[in-house]
């Protein structure tokens, strides 16, 4: 018994402390002499020190717990507050997607217009860039018209042609794609050749004589040649020209598509041919 008195002597001195203060009390209280006024006077002195040091513990385990409290409180409302931004960033980001596809659309549309032809407006699904084939899958099929040999274009230019169709798709045959040949015509000097597709992706206009007037830079569209392609839709434009002194009879010149192959998502196939006083994205008819 001593041991544990000994061993827990500091946490019963306060209790101790005050269950006296308090028999002191009663006993003044109930006889009001001098020695229990004084023994009283006494040992509140010296347990006043411990009464504050208790205060001040309440006063601060009170604060700490109502920090904590506000803390918890402030971290709730700080991931609420991180959540709906979230959400913000997600929602502000559809609709500038949406507002893109709806850019796109409208132009589509408007040079529907200008074109004066029946079109199909399709999405591009799918996409072969193999070595050996560049062709695109879209989301319209015979369902709604299409038939092999119809053109393809952007608001930029000439994609291509349908060369597969399915009841709910079709596949079209790039103009960079190996086995592709468009008759192109050379518009400010009016020289013929032909764009053709290579193994490595470029734009090639073949058969141009060696003494033809191009220059990088010429603007490159459809000739009409062939009874596939349609006279003045935009190729792309000459970005290197050679005359080679091996003997060969053509000029080599590389041309850049003016579509971009690269960030298709849609496309307008032309249902039938356009007429004579089409303007294509945007430009003034060719001469």
């Amino acid at each position: 018994m001593t041991r544990l008195l000994l061993r827990y002597r500091r946490a019963l001195v306060l209790p101790a402390a005050l269950l006296l203060a308090f028999v002191l009390m009663t006993l003044q209280a109930r006889s009001g002499n001098s020695v229990a006024l004084f023994t009283k006077q006494i040992l509140l002195t010296s347990i006043s020190p411990f009464l504050r040091l208790a205060t001040k513990s309440f006063d601060l385990t009170a604060t700490l717990w109502n920090e904590y409290v506000d803390l918890r409180r402030v971290r709730r409302d700080n991931q609420l507050l991180k959540e709906e931004i979230r959400q913000l960033q997600t929602e502000v980001g559809e609709l500038h997607e949406t507002a893109l596809e709806h850019a796109r659309l409208s132009r589509l549309l408007q040079m529907s217009n200008r074109v004066g032809t029946e079109t199909v407006v399709a999405k591009v699904i799918g996409k072969d860039a193999t070595n050996w084939f560049r062709t695109i899958l879209i989301d319209r099929g015979a369902d709604r018209g299409i038939q092999r040999h119809m053109v393809v274009v952007t608001t930029e230019g000439l994609v291509g042609r349908v060369v597969d169709v399915t009841p709910f798709t079709a596949r079209v045959q790039l103009i960079t794609d190996p086995e592709s040949a468009v008759g192109a015509l050379i518009q400010r000097s009016r020289v013929i050749g032909v764009a053709a597709g290579s193994q490595g992706g470029a734009l090639q206009i073949k058969y141009l004589p060696l003494m033809a007037d191009v220059a990088v830079g010429d603007r490159i569209i459809t000739s009409g040649m062939g009874g596939i392609f349609p006279k003045g839709i935009p190729v792309g434009k000459v970005v290197r020209s050679s005359r080679p002194t091996n003997g060969t009879l053509f000029q080599l010149i590389e041309a850049q598509p003016h579509a971009d192959f690269s960030r298709l998502e849609d496309v307008m196939v032309l249902k039938r041919p356009p007429s004579s006083n089409q303007s294509w994205a945007g430009e003034e008819p060719p001469p």
